[in-house]
């Protein structure tokens, strides 16, 4: 499992030029399939500011890679509200589906290999990403 604060601000590199496209500023997560599908990158000098989790040509510790610099495009339709700003889990408050709230998310961990997200990290504790039901404008919504 790895922490998106592991990999935030990280570099993304082009394997074909062994240049920087850009750095990691946040996860973009679907909560339908409870994965990470992408992240929004900043100071992108591809043609568009999301890179695809399918575009990856590799996750590490210290850099995301990628075949090419188009990678990094603007998102398909069906992503294209998820990947705004507005929709940042980092920071958000969660709230269960009864509306008792639990703590802003601090954290989020993922599995490296499929983009599972495997836990919400909050101040004192987590939620397991299994309980993910919704991310909206105002808060994060998990089951229980």
């Amino acid at each position: 499992m790895i922490r998106f604060s592991d990999i935030s601000g990280n570099p993304v590199m082009d394997t074909s030029t062994a240049t920087t496209v850009g750095r990691v500023e946040a996860p973009i997560i679907d909560p339908a399939t409870q994965r990470v599908v992408g992240f929004r990158v900043k100071k992108s000098k591809g043609p568009g500011d999301v890179l695809l989790w399918s575009a990856l040509a590799g996750l590490g510790p210290d850099a995301i890679t990628v075949a090419s610099t188009d990678k990094v495009a603007e998102p398909p339709q069906e992503l294209k509200e998820r990947s705004g700003r507005k929709l940042d889990v980092l920071k958000r408050p969660v709230l269960t589906e009864h509306g008792h709230p639990l703590g802003k998310i601090r954290d989020v961990e993922f599995d490296p290999a499929d983009g599972r997200v495997t836990s919400l990290l909050l101040k004192d504790t987590f939620v397991d990403g299994g309980r993910l039901l919704g991310i909206g404008r105002y808060a994060v919504v998990v089951a229980g």
